[in-house]
């Protein structure tokens, strides 16, 4: 169980020096006693008043994925209740411009001028003013894509998927190197998974490979609006750069244009955060990031995606900005903000940076996260990449957890409806990463953050002899779906012609699948009666267990009945597999057919 280590988030954050300069150029957070009313007292029960308002900020889908995490009892706390508004109110009658606001550390934060922060002092609401006071200085601080374009080979990208359902193109080497289509080939694509990507904005409406992909909400968190996508006249003007990042980011990940462009998860769903502001590198953008981690933890996301690393900030916000002892997983803003996502069930994913392997390690925030996979970057033959960072955490942990590919990655380009590039830094071996996550989720969506994370660190290539270059190593997709037991095709396919009704299905397993044992459960008065029927292995995939594609032959039924069915198999294991989990003990959790 993730360790909760996130009681008062304030009390993680490094206290503020009593020097402040004469320009708000030194990020404060400004933290209140409490939240009016609601004082921080204790557990917080259900059927109370603070309960009630804070599990109301909670869409159904976020209760569902905490509760695979947390207890009932313990499913609401202190952080989940809302800001005391007038508290904010007044800080604002101060001139004080703020930044972000937060329930999880109670408090907001804003630059300060030093007779501010003295007037901030003075309020009674306010429990404490805290920054960050460091300074690290390193050469490389771009987190842009690294342009591989003169690597380019035209042999580079053959195709070799000849045996596969879908044609990757120029995309196959990213996604064959961990497997991925062999998990596509079963019909599982992330389908019924949330996933939320935070970059410096997106080209998605337009571009061929991301434009059917289902973006279900998209905010600016830099600018608070709705459009992730460059915008004028804003507070902060985007430069012609903004959003290139995102795009990239997000079309290894979810991308979808057959013979150009997939990734793993192109039929789940999606949340797009803007919360990296090209233009500059300020402490501000910490703070977009936590607040956007508040904002899809509230939707319901089962996965967090993130290719942005903190270290330096520019002049002169530079006392803001951290060194290798703060790696520590439990200081940087994003670092804190990602464990208590990965706390409250959310799959978090960071991308290690792109500052070489160095004597002092050279990884940034959020990787450093206990509970967060983090991703480092190699080449299509498995070699570390030249500019992936290195571990160890400063007290000690193995960074990064695994690896994948990062050099001469294809992605889509934001300049134009149809164009690609070949990009490379470990900002594309996480989204990459995270899709993958997707794929495990989709067939196993009771697994917890830890459980994923094992997944992926046990099946890598370096399992055996873990270490701060790759981690446990290069990842395996279709290895860590099987994991924690037999997967399934995201549905089922039902066809009719004269004699009856087909129904098709693939399942695999790391053991030997029991052909016998492949049946399906149907029912076609609501569930009153269920009839059983073998399916049949006509189509494997190679890996010696007889996993591949089922079928079985229904009898005929009238236009417009609805089917409810469920499928059980077993393997040599010993092993049972049902899907829907627990839909053979209630019909509420099977699958349904309209015919």
């Amino acid at each position: 169980m993730i360790k909760k280590i996130f009681t008062f988030a304030f009390i993680l954050l490094i206290s503020a020096s009593l020097f402040a300069q004469e320009k708000p150029d030194t990020k404060y957070w400004i933290i209140f006693k409490d939240k009016g009313l609601f004082k921080n007292e204790g557990k917080i029960f259900p059927g109370t008043d603070a309960y009630n308002e804070a599990i109301a900020l909670l869409s159904d889908r976020a209760i569902q994925r905490r509760l695979k995490v947390i207890p009932e009892e313990n499913l609401i706390d202190f952080g989940d209740l809302p800001l005391e508004l007038s508290y904010v109110s007044e800080i604002e009658k101060l001139g004080i411009d703020l930044i972000a606001k937060s329930k999880w550390l109670n408090g907001i934060s804003a630059y300060l001028t030093k007779s501010q922060l003295e007037k901030v002092k003075k309020l009674d609401f306010v429990f404490q003013i805290k920054t960050v006071k460091k300074l690290y200085k390193q050469n490389i601080v771009s987190l842009a894509p690294v342009e591989c374009g003169e690597h380019y080979n035209n042999n580079f990208f053959i195709s070799k998927d000849i045996k596969n359902i879908l044609n990757y193109g120029k995309s196959f080497d990213q996604m064959n190197q961990i497997d991925v289509p062999k998990v596509h080939n079963l019909g599982i694509n992330g389908k019924g998974v949330l996933v939320a990507s935070f970059d410096d904005g997106f080209f998605w409406k337009n571009h061929e490979a991301l434009k059917e992909l289902k973006v279900i909400e998209e905010f600016d968190f830099i600018n608070k609006d709705e459009n992730t996508a460059i915008e004028v006249n804003q507070k902060y003007t985007d430069t012609r750069e903004q959003g290139g990042h995102g795009t990239a980011t997000f079309s290894t990940m979810a991308g979808f244009k057959e013979g150009k462009l997939i990734g793993p998860a192109f039929n789940s769903e999606f949340l797009l955060a803007k919360t990296e502001y090209v233009a500059s590198e300020t402490p501000m953008e910490e703070d977009f990031w936590l607040e956007a981690a508040e904002w899809v933890e509230s939707k319901g996301a089962d996965i967090i995606t993130s290719s942005l690393i903190y270290k330096e900030f520019d002049k002169p916000y530079s006392e803001n900005s951290y060194k290798y002892e703060n790696y520590d997983g439990k200081t940087c803003i994003t670092t804190i903000a990602a464990s208590r996502c990965a706390y409250l069930g959310i799959v978090v994913l960071n991308a290690m940076g792109n500052y070489y392997q160095t004597e002092i390690p050279s990884l940034g925030s959020a990787a450093d996260g206990d509970t967060i996979i983090s991703v480092g970057a190699v080449d299509s033959k498995g070699n570390i990449a030249y500019f992936s960072s290195n571990g160890p955490t400063s007290d000690g942990r193995t960074k990064p957890d695994v690896c994948a590919m990062g050099f001469n990655v294809f992605a889509a380009q934001k300049e134009g409806t149809d164009k690609y590039d070949l990009v490379g830094g470990t900002s594309f071996s996480t989204p990459i990463t995270a899709g993958v996550c997707a794929l495990i989720l989709s067939a196993h969506p009771e697994l917890t953050p830890l459980q994923v994370r094992e997944a992926l660190r046990m099946t890598a290539n370096n399992f055996a002899n873990p270490n701060n270059i790759y981690g446990w190593g290069i990842i395996n997709a279709y290895n860590a779906l099987l994991y924690y037991g037999m997967a399934w095709s995201n549905e089922a396919a039902f066809t009719r012609d004269e004699y009856g009704i087909k129904v098709s299905v693939s399942l695999a397993s790391q053991y030997l699948i029991d052909g016998n044992s492949v049946k399906i459960f149907y029912s076609a008065d609501e569930g009153i009666t269920f009839e059983e029927m073998n399916l049949i292995y006509i189509q494997g995939n190679d890996d010696g267990n007889k996993s591949g594609l089922y079928t079985a032959a229904l009898k005929q039924y009238p236009v417009n009945t609805k089917l409810l069915y469920y499928f059980t198999a077993r393997n040599s294991n010993n092993e049972e597999s049902v899907y829907p989990p627990n839909a053979h003990r209630n019909k509420i959790k099977c699958l349904s057919y309209n015919f």
